[in-house]
């Protein structure tokens, strides 16, 4: 017998959200949340993913970052949008480089744990029902909006197969670039 896969979420921010939540995370106590918050909404990249990469899978100079650990088992790059390489410029002139991590924990080698500031931010923004995976359901989303084929989207954002494209709608790296840049632009002046 086959087993049922559970419907997907489809939580959508509205613009106005995207505002608040990128105010709110940039005011954050957390030195790495607002630049999480606005990869995962610029490449579709998972937090897991996010959180995994490391400075020298970081190509700043050719606004690429290649994420090596994916939940499918296949590496892939996405690529940085010009606010997201300013965050990410930000964040190298601290970094302590004995952390091969961009967002390493303050005081041990793993990840950081954002759970704390993204719960903050979000009671102050009044934003419910939103979880962090809902970033990269809002990726899929504006970028089916924008007339991204099925095949572009699902190399974007890592699927094997189309049908799990599916449950985040209602390439290479320079396919995915143009409407990396272009939902950027749409949420930069937030």
């Amino acid at each position: 017998m086959k087993l049922k896969e559970p419907a997907g979420r489809d939580r959508i921010l509205s613009d106005e959200e995207i505002t608040r939540l990128l105010s709110a995370c940039r005011e954050s106590h957390s030195p790495y949340l607002y630049s999480v918050v606005l990869l995962s909404l610029t490449t579709g990249a998972r937090q897991g993913e996010i959180l995994g990469l490391e400075w020298k899978h970081v190509d700043l100079d050719n606004r690429l970052a290649y994420l090596k650990e994916t939940k499918s088992g296949r590496p892939r790059s996405i690529v940085l949008t010009e606010a997201v390489i300013e965050e990410l410029r930000r964040l190298e002139v601290t970094r302590d480089p004995r952390k091969p991590l961009v967002f390493a924990s303050k005081t041990a080698f793993g990840q950081t744990d954002l759970k704390k500031a993204w719960k903050k931010v979000l009671e102050q923004t009044g934003i419910t029902n939103l979880r962090p995976h809902d970033m990269r359901h809002n990726f899929a989303t504006l970028a089916a909006r924008q007339g991204t084929s099925n095949l572009e989207l699902a190399t974007a954002m890592g699927h094997l197969t189309l049908g799990m494209l599916q449950r985040y709608t209602h390439l290479d790296v320079k396919v995915t670039e143009k409407f990396s840049s272009h939902i950027s632009e749409q949420i930069r002046m937030r």
